[in-house]
C-alpha cells in the first residue's frame, strides 16, 4: 500500500519522463507509456509493485475501488483513476475474450488520472498524437475509482444509511442503467447501506463489500428496531461465515 501523497509525486515524476507512446510501456526506459503504464509506472515509482496484468480493463475489474460512473466531474477527487469505456455493440468495442465472462461486459480501453478538480484536469497518455495528454472536460470518462494500493488521504466520510431490498432479487451492477453489468444479486430483505443520494431512480451503495448502482424503487429505509430488517442481517451475516468456512475447507482439503 502506498499513501495518496506517495502516489501523486509518482505520477507527476513519471508523468515528465514520458517522450512517447508506446504499448506495453511504463514510463521507464526510453520513456515510452500506454495509457495504463502511466498508472503502473508511477505505483513503482512511489515504491509499490505492480504483479498483475498491464491492461486498462483488468484494472477496471479487479484493481480499482469504489469503481462508479460519473456525470458530474465535481464528484470526482484529485488522484483517482477514470475510465473510457464502450458498451456491446459499440464501434471499436473490442473486450479481450478472457474477461467475457467477468459478468461486466463493458471495454474499459482507456485510462487516465485526476490531477486537479477545480479546474478539472484528466491527464493520460494516449496513441492519438502520442504521449500525454490533458483533458478539461468530463466527455467521455464515464467511470471512476481509487486505485486499491493507494491509501487515500482524508476524504468525506461514507454514508451508514441502510436500507432493506423489497420485492424480490435486485439486482446490484455497475453503473446507473440497466444495461451496466450485474456484480452481484441481492436477495429480498438484504440489508445495503448507501453512500450516495437517489439520483434519476439509482442509488449507489455497499452490499456485502461490493459497491455498485440498483434502483432505488426496490428498497426501503431500515428502522433500527425493525425485527425482519435486524433478522435479515443476522442471516447476511451467517452466510457471510458459512461460506468463508466453505471456503477454508476446500483449501485444506486440497492441501491433503
Amino acid at each position: 500500500m502506498i499513501t495518496q501523497k506517495q502516489f501523486e509525486e509518482g505520477v507527476k515524476k513519471n508523468i515528465a519522463r514520458v517522450t512517447h507512446y508506446e504499448n506495453g510501456g511504463d514510463g521507464s526506459g526510453d520513456g515510452g507509456c500506454d495509457c495504463i503504464g502511466l498508472i503502473i509506472g508511477a505505483v513503482r515509482i512511489a515504491g509499490g509493485t505492480w504483479p498483475w496484468t498491464h491492461g486498462s480493463n483488468y484494472t477496471a475489474r479487479y484493481r480499482v475501488r469504489d469503481f462508479r460512473s460519473v456525470r458530474n466531474p465535481n464528484v470526482l477527487s484529485p488522484y483517482e483513476l477514470v475510465f473510457k469505456a464502450k458498451e456491446p455493440g459499440e464501434v471499436g468495442y473490442d473486450l479481450p475474450s478472457k474477461y467475457k465472462d467477468s459478468g461486466d461486459l463493458n471495454d474499459y480501453y482507456h485510462v487516465g488520472v485526476v490531477t486537479s478538480v477545480h479546474p478539472l484536469e484528466i491527464k493520460h497518455c494516449t496513441g492519438v498524437a502520442g504521449g500525454i495528454k490533458i483533458d478539461n472536460t468530463l466527455g467521455q470518462w464515464e467511470y471512476a475509482g481509487w486505485l486499491d494500493q493507494v491509501q487515500r488521504d482524508g476524504g468525506d466520510e461514507p454514508m451508514d444509511k441502510q436500507y432493506k431490498v423489497i420485492g424480490g432479487t435486485l439486482y446490484l451492477r455497475r453503473g446507473p442503467t440497466q444495461q451496466s453489468g450485474v456484480l452481484k444479486r441481492m436477495p429480498n430483505g438484504a440489508i445495503v447501506t448507501a453512500h450516495d443520494e437517489e439520483k434519476d431512480g439509482w442509488i449507489y451503495v455497499d452490499y456485502e463489500g461490493t459497491l455498485g448502482y440498483c434502483m432505488a424503487k426496490f428498497l426501503e429505509p431500515c428502522n433500527e428496531y425493525d425485527d425482519d430488517s435486524i433478522a435479515a442481517a443476522i442471516e447476511t451475516a451467517f452466510g457471510n461465515v458459512y461460506a468463508a468456512l466453505d471456503e477454508l475447507k476446500k483449501l485444506i482439503m486440497q492441501t491433503l
